[in-house]
């Protein structure tokens, strides 16, 4: 066997010290495990809960209630997802180095200024992104009341420095030899952008957007915890009232939801696809047959989009009012209060050490989720269980094409529902065993994230060009996956587990509200009694975190050094 490179030695070794001092560091509550007696109890509990899957509350009022909220959450994540991409697309322009500084080194005072606005897009990203949705909702609550319009200008904000975030490395993982033929003929860097690099990354562009989308949907329904709308207060009401029969059905809409969302995304992938290189793209359209099918999708996201405004017509004119009633001198004194932190020693101490715990947190559920998402792609993988005869050239016979498909459709079904209920719904139903504390916590992000990276993990192998893999020598599908697709959507992969490792932060941040501590819990706490100074020492805490995990993240892009 050859010798393992320097850096992965040093990537495996940094990889455990963290993981070791991420589970020392949390104060673990097993209090379930102690003992038989409780081991017991906490199992009774959980057969309880679980049992009320069996016979949810399907009468036509509660019927009617989910399906009014379903439709509200819909709405919510529709137009918080179009307006963070609208929000998103020109501060990620700034924030790309291959857009900004291309790839010619810059030197002078020139090279200087393009250098200090890049940096300063990317703080504007780490801004958006690093105070979380649940958090952005409770801050402009106070300016735009208690309603699904404030769940709507939570998740755009969050949302769009997300997406900043991922469409610039998208766009700096773009290999510069694939158009170096285009700079070559003296192009600026913007033209480079729109006929070189933009094209190149559409793929996987479209393929993040969707994704997120699913998200933004889950995250709109937990945001009604707050006052956001949607399935989330339903079920944070149901819950506390021990109304288990009715949280089966609120949790059961989520999931039905989610897969109706699912479905959507694919069409619109398929619709979508237009790279010739892949087997499934269909290579006798015309151009005029494109055209309509792309205009065909326009027209349904503008029918959807106009159906979402039609649905929150009434929560975004109450939005509106308050704004209008809102007195700017007390906003003003709130904004600044928020803007300007607590400094002494004590309170930068606080922040400090409970940063430590969404992090510790993020970093544990993220390598769980990893794992588990890398395990799973393989199985929920259409090229290596379905197509694989493209590029190896095998024949499959009928009992083992029905085995294979028998496992893709089960791994992708678990994939759904691992991420069809949010971490909130997870943390629940985890604190029916363990109680409320970090353990819960830990588990349910976990939960949720492997599920969202065995999505991306698994689109990306998908992705390949066969040719490619063709290449490869050997016929075996498990050497084809090794040494063939891992490669090659390694550096994608990479990527989303590093966004998904901040989006666990932040939601490790958000269920310090319902349990697990650190600054989520001390924002609230100090925003309440009005301590704003306090607050917004906890705020910036949350973006610094952002910052550190972001810069930390590009440096550590090997396909791209400095991205």
């Amino acid at each position: 066997m050859p010798r393992r490179p320097h850096t992965v030695l040093w990537s495996l070794l940094i990889g455990l010290l963290l993981l070791g001092g991420s589970t020392v560091l949390l104060p673990w509550n097993l209090d379930a495990l102690s003992g038989a007696s409780e081991f017991s109890a906490g199992l009774q509990r959980l057969t309880d809960f679980l049992g009320a899957f069996a016979s949810p509350d399907l009468s036509g009022e509660m019927l009617s209630r989910c399906a009014r909220l379903a439709a509200e959450t819909v709405a919510v994540a529709v137009l918080g997802t179009c307006l963070g991409l609208v929000l998103a697309y020109p501060i990620a322009l700034g924030a790309s180095r291959c857009i900004v500084l291309g790839e010619d080194p810059q030197r002078g005072a020139g090279g200087l200024v393009r250098r200090v606005v890049l940096q300063l897009f990317r703080l504007a990203l780490d801004a958006m992104r690093g105070i979380p949705d649940f958090m952005w909702a409770i801050v402009l609550a106070t300016m735009t009341g208690v309603n699904a319009g404030t769940g709507v200008l939570a998740i755009a904000i969050s949302v769009g420095g997300i997406y900043g975030k991922v469409l610039s490395e998208q766009w700096d993982n773009v290999d510069p030899t694939r158009y170096q033929a285009l700079r070559s003929t003296g192009a600026n860097l913007l033209k480079v952008f729109f006929y070189g690099v933009q094209p190149l990354a559409a793929r996987a562009m479209q393929s993040f957007v969707l994704m997120r989308f699913e998200c933004a949907v889950r995250n709109a329904s937990v945001i009604g915890v707050v006052g956001g709308g949607g399935l989330g207060a339903a079920l944070w009401d149901e819950f506390t009232d021990l109304a288990y029969a009715r949280v089966a059905t609120v949790l059961l809409s989520l999931l039905l939801v989610t897969t109706v969302t699912d479905l959507l995304s694919n069409l619109l992938r398929y619709q979508l696809r237009v790279d010739p290189n892949h087997p499934r793209a269909h290579r006798t359209r015309s151009r005029e047959s494109q055209t309509r099918r792309r205009a065909f999708v326009i027209g349904l996201i503008g029918t959807i989009i106009l159906l979402a405004i039609t649905v929150l017509w009434r929560p975004l004119g109450q939005a509106a009012e308050e704004l209008h009633r809102i007195e700017w001198a007390y906003i003003g004194d709130y904004l600044y209060g928020l803007a300007i932190p607590d400094l002494s020693p004590g309170r930068l101490a606080s922040a400090a050490s409970n940063s430590l715990i969404p992090l510790a947190l993020g970093v544990l559920a993220t390598f769980l989720a990893a794992g588990a998402a890398s395990a799973l792609a393989y199985p929920a993988s259409v090229a290596f269980q379905i197509e694989a005869g493209r590029f190896t050239g095998e024949r499959v016979r009928r009992p083992l094409r029905v085995y294979r498909w028998t496992l893709l459709i089960s791994t992708r079904l678990l994939g759904l529902v691992m991420r069809g209920i949010p971490e909130v719904a997870w943390v629940l139903l985890l604190m029916v065993f363990f109680k409320q504390g970090i353990t819960p916590c830990v588990f349910a992000i976990a939960l949720h994230s492997a599920g969202v990276l065995l999505r991306v993990f698994t689109e990306t192998l998908d992705n390949l060009p066969y040719r490619r893999l063709e290449q490869i020598s050997g016929t075996c599908r498990a050497q084809l996956f090794l040494y063939g697709a891992v490669p090659r959507a390694l550096a994608d992969w990479r990527t989303y587990a590093f966004l998904q490792f901040e989006v666990n932060v932040r939601i490790g941040i958000t269920l310090g509200i319902v349990g697990a501590g650190g600054l989520g819990d001390l924002f609230q706490s100090n925003l309440g009694w009005r301590v704003f100074d306090a607050a917004s020492t906890y705020l910036w805490a949350m973006v610094l975190l952002t910052v550190l995990i972001d810069r930390t993240s590009r440096r550590l892009q090997i396909r791209r050094l400095k991205c």
